[in-house]
C-alpha cells in the first residue's frame, strides 16, 4: 500500500530513502511509516501464529454462526497467503496492509472472540421484531432540527 502511495507522490515529498529498499525485505524494513506501529522483524512468522490462534479460540462460537463462518473464511484466506511461498512485500500487496497492522487485527479479533461469546448476538428470542429504517429516513431525521 505505502509502495504504491509513493508512486502519487511529486518526487520532492518523497522520503528522503528509498522506498522500495526499505519495504522489500525484512532485514532492511526499519519502519512502519504508521506512528505507533514498529516494525516486527518477524512479523509473519508471528502473523501466523496469531491468526492459528484466531481459530483455535473461534471454536467457542456456535458453527452454524455467520460471525463465526466469516471469521474461519477471512482467517484461512490470511493464512494462504502468509503460507505462500511469496515475499513480505508481495503478502502486504495481496492483503493491502503490512503484516504489522494485521498482527493488530488479529490481536483485536482475539479479544472481540470472548466478548461475542458473552453476547451471543446470534441467539436472538423467538418473536423479536426489529425495526427497520430506511436511510433516507435515517438522513431526514438527522437535517431536521429538534423544536424547543
Amino acid at each position: 500500500m505505502l509502495r504504491q502511495m509513493t508512486r502519487l507522490v511529486p518526487g520532492s515529498l518523497k522520503w528522503s530513502v528509498n522506498p522500495t529498499a526499505a519495504l522489500s525485505s525484512r532485514g532492511i524494513k526499519d519502519h512502519t511509516g504508521i506512528a505507533g506501529l514498529d516494525v516486527d522483524p518477524n512479523a509473519r512468522e508471528n502473523l501466523k501464529l496469531y491468526l492459528e490462534q484466531v481459530l483455535k479460540a473461534i471454536k467457542i462460537i456456535p458453527e452454524d454462526t455467520e460471525y463465526r463462518r466469516n471469521v474461519e473464511t477471512t482467517i484461512h484466506h490470511k493464512l494462504s497467503i502468509v503460507n505462500s511461498d511469496i515475499t513480505d512485500e508481495e503478502a502486504e500487496d495481496q492483503l493491502d496492509a503490512q503484516l504489522e497492522q494485521y498482527i493488530n487485527f488479529t490481536k483485536d479479533e482475539l479479544s472481540l472472540i470472548p466478548k461475542m461469546a458473552e453476547w451471543q448476538p446470534w441467539d436472538v428470542p423467538s418473536g423479536h421484531k426489529v425495526e427497520v429504517v430506511e436511510e433516507q429516513e435515517v438522513e431526514q431525521n438527522a437535517t431536521q432540527v429538534p423544536k424547543k
